[in-house]
């Protein structure tokens, strides 16, 4: 990966209000699993970091730390009822869209049009941010999310980064 400035701003930054230092994930390879049957044939889930989540549900809270929470919001729920709750990304293009950052819309629109067979019933979402805590969501967050993308029967997912 290539050297980022801006990595060691924000880790001087996070370092003087007491946070330890950011380690970058390194890996030497990557587990593949292909699809087996075209994307027109396949149930797909949306997965996001961007902080949605529905209006009755818990929000999360945007200052947190080490939060390994998520939450599941129906597949028909409208963009009114829902919710960003995140302070590390520049939300102003997700409050005018949410489908820039969760794009429940455009996957109901691929479903109907035949670019994937169905989306899975419900998405995820997370309120990523300031995750110090790796092994924990790798041991704990991302078997939980397994678990309902399985329940779901999908075939893929669709992670959006915020």
């Amino acid at each position: 990966m290539p050297y980022i400035a801006y990595a060691e701003c924000l880790n001087e930054k996070y370092r003087r209000a007491g946070f330890p230092p950011y380690r970058w994930s390194t890996y030497n390879e990557s587990p593949f699993a292909g699809l087996n049957k075209p994307l027109k044939e396949a149930r797909v889930s949306l997965i996001s970091s961007a902080g949605i989540f529905l209006d009755g549900q818990e929000p999360f809270d945007p200052w947190a730390l080490n939060d390994l929470s998520f939450r599941i919001v129906p597949k028909d729920t409208s963009l009114e009822k829902l919710r960003l709750h995140h302070n590390y990304f520049d939300h102003r293009d997700a409050l005018r869209d949410l489908n820039c950052v969760f794009p429940i819309q455009r996957m109901r629109d691929l479903e109907r049009s035949g670019g994937i067979a169905e989306m899975s019933s419900s998405a995820i979402t997370l309120g990523m941010g300031r995750l110090y805590r790796r092994t924990a969501l790798q041991q704990q967050t991302a078997p939980q999310i397994v678990k309902v993308l399985r329940r779901e029967n999908a075939d893929a997912a669709l992670l959006v980064a915020a």
